[in-house]
């Protein structure tokens, strides 16, 4: 059954709300998160006796700058990097890059910099920094330094925890898909393309500073056949499903929302609702501690019990997301525990029904970082507990 639209950003019950968290919009509130981070940095070097870590991934970049982004790059050999000492942290980057990077996004920080001419390339400069000393790596610099050693699954730890800063900026960004979602629903229109309804949620992704890593629309049921779809030029008669990945702030967020110009039919209210019931068992398990295998195992049987089992089969059920847009990809292997402070985000599709939204995994129930606003819900009650989840909107 529906539940009654909310005025407001409405999230599953049980819930923690984010009034904990502070804005995030302050340099102060970034500058400590980054000397949060050189804390960490420091402990690290000390337990693996090591002199500086090297950070050349860009998730890695991003992370430990608290959200700066490269722009414009095209080569990946030309990206930024940085260097820490346990007391010091420097920028790496070509003179292109330099006066964008401090005026835009590191001024105050506390970066020193070291810079390589554009025609030179990075590896001289890396070579020069590498010389003599014993660092740790994200991933290994090249042939000429033989004693740096590549400890990217600690840095993996630490990145997929995110501080109270990250956390406040992934709500923020999460707001921003969903009312891309949801507003898209609401105005498109029958005889639009998926590539006009696509560059609608593009096009208001953008304007708030989110990045569209990923946008898929699928009309009039090609999700049933797609389970992984894009736009085309099928145009839209009746019913829409319309999914996004954004990045902001070096974090990625992912969600989904459906809606029908009309009666959807009785095939996709069924499937719809299976794919609700498959979410809320799946979020009663989402808590610290619990082992991703072990919450799939909740959502098979409700596939089982929705009559549609072989559903799971068909397409990736949830993941770890953050500085990467799928941090870990859960499958029924996946042992390691969730922490408090990491971010999942579930999707269960059933024929050409898709429920996918993300969550912030705390230390009581689960976040929703996408939350509706104005949009009707449903209601579902999975093992003792009631959630409230995005429904089909009806035009």
């Amino acid at each position: 059954m529906n539940a009654d639209q909310a005025g407001s950003s409405v999230r599953p019950q049980n819930q923690v709300t984010p009034s904990s968290i502070p804005p995030h919009d302050t340099l102060s509130d970034r500058r400590a998160d980054i000397e949060a981070k050189q804390a960490s940095v420091a402990a690290l070097l000390r337990e693996t006796g090591r002199d500086g870590l090297l950070l050349l991934e860009p998730e890695n970049f991003t992370w430990i700058t608290a959200g700066a982004t490269p722009r414009g790059h095209l080569e990946p050999s030309s990206l930024p990097a940085v260097y820490c000492t346990p007391d010091a942290r420097w920028l790496i980057c070509s003179n292109v890059d330099t006066q964008r990077l401090f005026d835009e996004e590191l001024d105050g920080l506390g970066f020193q910099l070291k810079e390589w001419p554009w025609h030179w390339g990075r590896e001289q400069l890396l070579a020069d920094l590498c010389a003599g000393r014993k660092l740790v790596c994200d991933r290994y610099p090249g042939d000429f330094e033989a004693n740096a050693v590549r400890i990217d699954q600690a840095l993996w730890q630490l990145r997929c925890c995110l501080s109270v800063y990250e956390q406040a900026c992934l709500l923020s960004l999460g707001e921003v898909v969903a009312d891309a979602l949801e507003t898209t629903c609401r105005t498109l229109h029958a005889g639009e393309s998926e590539r006009d309804i696509a560059g609608q949620i593009a096009h208001r992704l953008i304007r708030r500073g989110v990045y569209p890593l990923q946008t898929g629309v699928a009309v009039d049921g090609r999700s049933r056949y797609y389970r992984r779809f894009g736009f085309t030029s099928a145009v839209l008669e009746r019913t829409a499903v319309l999914c996004a990945t954004g990045r902001k702030y070096g974090l990625h967020v992912s969600a989904s929302r459906t809606v029908s110009l009309g009666d959807p039919g009785a095939s996709l209210l069924a499937e719809h609702t299976t794919a609700v019931k498959v979410c809320a068992a799946y979020l009663t398990s989402t808590c610290r501690d619990a082992v991703p295998s072990q919450v799939l195992q909740n959502g098979k049987r409700l596939y089982l019990l929705g009559n549609a089992e072989h559903e799971w089969l068909l397409a990736p059920q949830g993941h770890l997301t953050g500085r990467r847009a799928v941090e870990q990809l859960f499958t029924p292997q996946t042992s390691q525990g969730l922490r408090a402070g990491s971010v999942v985000t579930w999707c269960a599709s059933v024929g050409a029904a898709l429920c996918r939204d993300t969550y912030l995994v705390t230390d009581q129930a689960p976040l929703t970082v996408t939350p509706t606003n104005n949009w009707p819900l449903k209601r579902i009650r999975a093992q003792g507990e009631e959630w409230v989840l995005p429904d089909i909107l009806i035009r």
